[in-house]
């Protein structure tokens, strides 16, 4: 007897869910043992309906979700990223297997999202090729990691700097980079407005940057490799 398998897909190009759809249908064809089932979401609010809608279906699970980690937000701003995502659906269906596939290839946000999410399989999107999808898929099936050799690679990438950047700094950074405004910050972290001010400040003079323009720090950080 065939197994169904309920895949969410989650991006907010429609061109890059056909081409998930597309792949996982030439899997099932591939692996005759399994009938999967596409859902397809391309914001967050729109996964939390999904989500919802499956959770109160006791009968239904999301078997394996292949998620983005940027996202439109959700209205109520509960929600910001595919990150924030991922941890609802862990939640919701603690057998899930979460496939993080991002554009993103920074070192922080890997290393965040791999700390916060843990998830089953990572891919960067200049990855998603036939093979490795297949091979990310059945690795998670059968109850095995998955990263991509590229992902490998930036996490092991290793950069020499005299620059030191503290933990509580990168914090602030990685919820800036998520779109978390300053006002907002003391919420996350345990700092007072002046002192992630006087934080921003310091690390503006340290890579010598526009003292108003907290995306051209985050920007130049990143792709420094500091972070």
């Amino acid at each position: 007897m065939k197994k169904l398998i309920n895949v969410l897909l989650v991006d907010d190009h429609k061109s890059t869910i056909d081409a998930y759809s597309n792949l996982l249908n030439q899997y099932e064809i591939t692996n005759p043992n399994y009938t999967i089932k596409v859902l397809t979401a391309a914001c967050c609010d729109s996964t939390i309906k999904i989500i919802n809608n499956m959770h109160h279906n006791n009968k239904e699970v999301i078997d394996v979700s292949l998620i983005d980690m940027r996202l439109p937000k959700s209205k109520n701003g509960n929600y910001s990223s595919g990150e924030d995502l991922c941890l609802l659906l862990k939640k919701m269906f603690p057998k899930i297997k979460i496939i993080i596939i991002t554009g993103h290839y920074e070192t922080l946000i890997l290393s965040n999202v791999l700390q916060n999410v843990n998830p089953d399989a990572m891919l960067l999107k200049g990855d998603i090729q036939r093979e490795i999808i297949f091979d990310a898929l059945t690795k998670v099936l059968n109850n095995k990691p998955y990263y991509s050799i590229s992902v490998l690679n930036l996490l092991r990438k290793k950069i020499s700097s005299n620059i030191i950047i503290e933990p509580i700094d990168k914090l602030m950074l990685y919820e800036l980079w998520k779109g978390t405004k300053t006002k907002d910050l003391v919420y996350y972290l345990p700092l007072s407005i002046g002192a992630i001010e006087k934080r921003k400040r310091n690390l503006r003079l340290k890579f010598n940057t526009n003292p108003k323009d907290d995306n051209m720090l985050i920007k130049l950080i990143l792709e420094k490799g500091f972070l």
